[in-house]
């Protein structure tokens, strides 16, 4: 299993970094997890070259918020000949249903053509429950606190994907034993708290090492984060647990065990 990170901001883009999307394939099979300004690199070589064989782009998002679905209207400018199924999260999980959701921001006069009318056939798949199977491969979801919702992802003992949630120590069980765990770090102890709704380094390292994950990356950066800051924070989650720290590179694959 390979892993790309093609946007790893929150909020907005900055130091050339976009905002929240990972394109991941297991062997014939690939997932594209959330659908920030990150979309726009599916255009880009290295992105092309991990899609090569691929007829249906599988795209699941965590939740609604426009750092993470804006990348959805880029979709006829990347993929525009084949079709998509994404895949969305449901209430309780989430507060918003993802027809409602999508066709608010998919829809004239924010965008000129609905998703029905996109160039290839777009499919909304909705995900109930704490598991969902795409192309054989299964996830688990789990809710978390954030507001208007979001759900965490993971996928077998590969990966799991905890974004847009404080740091709640029912995740330690969640990702417990992945080999990556992609978890939010939105602020430093240079920035006191970690904000409404997100999570603080200290917290985070001290629930990768409770997991017992072999490595982990921090992502949904802080926009106000320059590069060195980043690299900071690493420093300061390496700090708090024995896992492998690895801040990511938009654009570079990472090899995933199961």
């Amino acid at each position: 299993m390979r892993l790309m990170p093609l946007g790893t901001n929150g909020y907005m883009p900055s130091y050339c970094r976009l905002t929240m999307c990972f394109l991941l394939r297991a062997g014939d099979r690939v997932l594209v997890l959330d659908a920030g300004t990150g979309m726009a690199r599916l255009a880009e070589e290295p992105a092309v070259r991990m899609l090569e064989g691929i007829e249906t782009l599988d795209l699941v998002l965590t939740h609604y918020h426009l750092d993470h679905v804006v990348g959805l209207s880029y979709l006829p400018g990347v993929w525009p000949d084949k079709p998509v199924r994404i895949w969305a999260p449901c209430p309780p999980m989430v507060d918003a249903d993802p027809a409602e959701a999508l066709c608010q921001l998919i829809h004239p006069p924010l965008f000129p053509l609905p998703l029905p009318e996109f160039p290839m056939r777009v499919e909304v798949e909705r995900m109930r429950g704490d598991r969902v199977e795409i192309g054989g491969l299964e996830l688990r979801l789990r809710s978390q606190e954030h507001p208007g919702g979001s759900v965490a992802l993971r996928i077998g003992d590969a990966i799991a994907y905890v974004t847009d949630t404080v740091a709640d120590d029912a995740t330690a069980d969640f990702a417990a034993g992945v080999d990556l765990l992609l978890h939010e770090v939105w602020a430093g102890a240079a920035d006191g708290a970690g904000g409404v709704g997100h999570s603080a380094a200290a917290d985070v390292a001290r629930l990768a090492e409770k997991a017992g994950v072999r490595r982990l990356m921090p992502v949904h950066h802080n926009p106000r984060h320059s590069n060195e800051d980043l690299k900071a924070l690493a420093a300061e989650l390496a700090e708090g647990t024995t896992a492998e720290v690895i801040l990511p590179e938009e654009g570079t694959v990472y090899e995933l065990g199961e």
